[in-house]
């Protein structure tokens, strides 16, 4: 079951009441974020509901140029509750350079592809 956006607004009003985080610094923004997404141990709340969390990392993390396997993890990805928010994840703290394997149902060198494309948008500088 993937978190929706109306749980997200629940959690954040049982951590600040009324408030609102447009009330708050950056810093503050990201502790609040921080109490409303994650379970307490460090882990990010959708990834209890992942497709792949059964599964052999290997299957993921497996040599680049294996079709079939690469193939498998994305047909894995593709059914999951939470591919959205596993993408969005790992687009946010992944660094371009090291990219690897299928997560969020992307390849190494669609998630490249992605954040280029991003970054253009951006007018940024590609990685």
């Amino acid at each position: 079951m993937s978190v929706t956006a109306e749980t997200v607004l629940r959690r954040v009003r049982g951590v600040l009441g009324s408030a609102g985080l447009e009330r708050l610094d950056p810093g503050a923004t990201w502790v609040i974020l921080g109490k409303v997404l994650f379970d307490g141990h460090g882990i990010p709340d959708w990834h209890h509901h992942a497709a792949c969390r059964q599964q052999d990392p290997e299957l993921f993390f497996t040599d680049p140029s294996d079709a079939q396997q690469i193939q498998t993890a994305k047909r894995i990805c593709a059914g999951c509750p939470v591919r959205s928010a596993c993408l969005a994840d790992v687009m946010a703290w992944e660094q371009p350079s090291s990219r690897y394997g299928v997560v969020g149902g992307l390849s190494a060198e669609e998630r490249r592809q992605l954040h280029r494309t991003r970054q253009s948008a951006k007018g940024g500088e590609a990685a």
